[in-house]
């Protein structure tokens, strides 16, 4: 007589289950590594080489932007009643005319690629700023101001301002 063993299971076991879950997790984690490896070294997420140094410069920014605060100057610009003349009009914390500054423009116009090269403005009554805009309506201007004491040194007040010509 043949002796057969009952106790021999055939089928999935819970060994086999065990190795099945931890053989699944095994590839999950692989096939993460590879997409992580790749997207670190196609693309580390950094926008500039060193952030602290641009971390640095920001930090001197708010503190130019500060400086300007603490001016208390105010500045108007736009174009004159001509239409064709470029105007700024600078006041001190008081309310009265700054005369003697060094002021240049860079005008970016929408739709078009330029740079805008600076352009000092001439100083036409006290306080009061211009130049001819060379700008064509209708057209959507921005124009970046800057001021200074002195051409050599940097703005100690800046601006920008958006133009809507028709």
């Amino acid at each position: 007589m043949a002796v057969t063993s009952t106790n021999e299971k055939t089928g999935v076991r819970g060994v086999h289950v065990l190795w099945m879950l931890l053989g699944f997790f095994a590839m999950i984690i692989a096939v993460n590594a590879v997409f992580i490896t790749m997207a670190v070294r196609s693309h580390p997420g950094e926008q500039v080489k060193n952030s602290y140094v641009l971390g640095l410069e920001y930090n001197r920014e708010l503190g130019r932007h500060d400086a300007q605060r603490a001016l208390g100057w105010t500045l108007q610009a736009g174009l004159a009643d001509d239409g064709v003349t470029f105007l700024v009009e600078l006041r001190d914390a008081a309310g009265g005319a700054l005369s003697g500054m060094d002021v240049a423009v860079r005008l970016h116009v929408a739709g078009v690629r330029n740079e805008g090269e600076k352009v000092w403005l001439v100083e036409r009554a006290t306080g009061e700023y211009a130049m001819a805009a060379g700008v064509e309506a209708p057209a959507k201007v921005e124009a970046i101001i800057e001021v200074s004491r002195d051409r050599a040194e940097p703005p100690v007040f800046e601006a920008r301002k958006t133009l809507v010509l028709s």
